[in-house]
């Protein structure tokens, strides 16, 4: 484990003990995350959805093994100097082997994982259930026992309110995983309304979803950052925001190519190209080539 690790993990649980909730955007590569650190945030996110759509073309439907989860990870720790939270899916092995998902993500140098109950079909019409809770828990206490760093956050997360539909059932769930050792849990669709009427009942920091487009008709979340941040959430992930603005964009750019339109025509499509330049580090390559003339 690098000192550089360690210290940013220290940083990440620094963040959760802040009186306003974490806002952290969820990056879909090196170059976004990159983007996000230039925009101040404290902190950057990398879930599965992300990264099976921009690095391989694929719904995130289980399809990305360990080692590309870990690697695109890592591409991302090496591009920033920000903590970087990471999806570790339901934990990619049975109970029994979930050390190895622990220290493969320990290597990578990032500060936690979140671990779920989903037993698949996410984003889809066909979802497959949840893993028993006592099952999830002898994960989450398997994940807890693997790391050598006591600052690498395990997080539990049920999805009982998403697959289910069920509030209640995705709390007691929680509870349930914070007894087994979860540092923190994570509650996708769970509205801020309910979160609030039950915050008291979790006694770790809360993760939420908070683009999630679950509002009736899907054009919408459920609940605003103000909404999940007066409910007491700790962390406000914004897990879809920025490959969603990515696709718009690119999707924009290349109707208007296709009609015939200029590269001038685009406007503010388009970032400037010394702009552009100006966020991967030209400038510190002129300064080494001056020096090494």
């Amino acid at each position: 484990m690098s000192s550089n690790a360690s210290q940013l993990r220290a940083k990440f649980a620094e963040l959760l003990r802040a009186p306003e909730p974490l806002v952290l955007p969820g990056a879909y590569d090196a170059f976004s995350a990159r983007l996000v650190e230039q925009a101040g945030f404290p902190a950057v996110y990398l879930g599965s959805f992300a990264a099976a759509a921009s690095t391989y073309g694929l719904p995130d439907v289980g399809l990305l093994t360990l080692t590309e989860m870990a690697d695109a990870a890592r591409r991302i720790v090496d591009a920033t100097n920000l903590p970087v939270l990471v999806d570790g899916e339901n934990g990619f092995y049975e109970t029994a082997n979930i050390w190895r998902t622990v220290e493969t993500f320990e290597s990578a140098g990032v500060v936690g994982i979140h671990i779920e109950d989903n037993l698949g079909g996410k984003h889809t019409s066909r979802p497959a259930g949840l893993l028993p809770v006592e099952q999830m828990a002898s994960r989450i206490r398997a994940a807890v026992d693997a790391r050598t760093d006591p600052n690498f956050a395990i997080i539990a997360r049920s999805d009982a309110a998403w697959v289910y539909g069920n509030d209640d059932e995705a709390i007691s769930r929680l509870e349930s995983y914070v007894s087994a050792g979860a540092d923190i849990v994570f509650a996708p669709a769970v509205p801020a309304s309910k979160l609030k009427a039950v915050r008291t009942r979790i006694e770790v920091p809360v993760v939420v979803a908070a683009d999630l487009y679950d509002a009736p008709g899907g054009e919408r979340p459920g609940s605003t950052l103000a909404e999940y941040a007066d409910a007491g959430a700790d962390v406000l992930l914004l897990w879809y925001s920025l490959i969603g603005a990515a696709a718009k964009s690119l999707t924009a750019a290349l109707d208007s190519f296709k009609r015939g339109a200029e590269v001038a025509d685009l406007g503010d499509l388009l970032l400037g190209q010394k702009a552009f330049e100006s966020l991967m580090g030209y400038r510190d390559y002129e300064q080494r080539a001056t020096r090494y003339e």
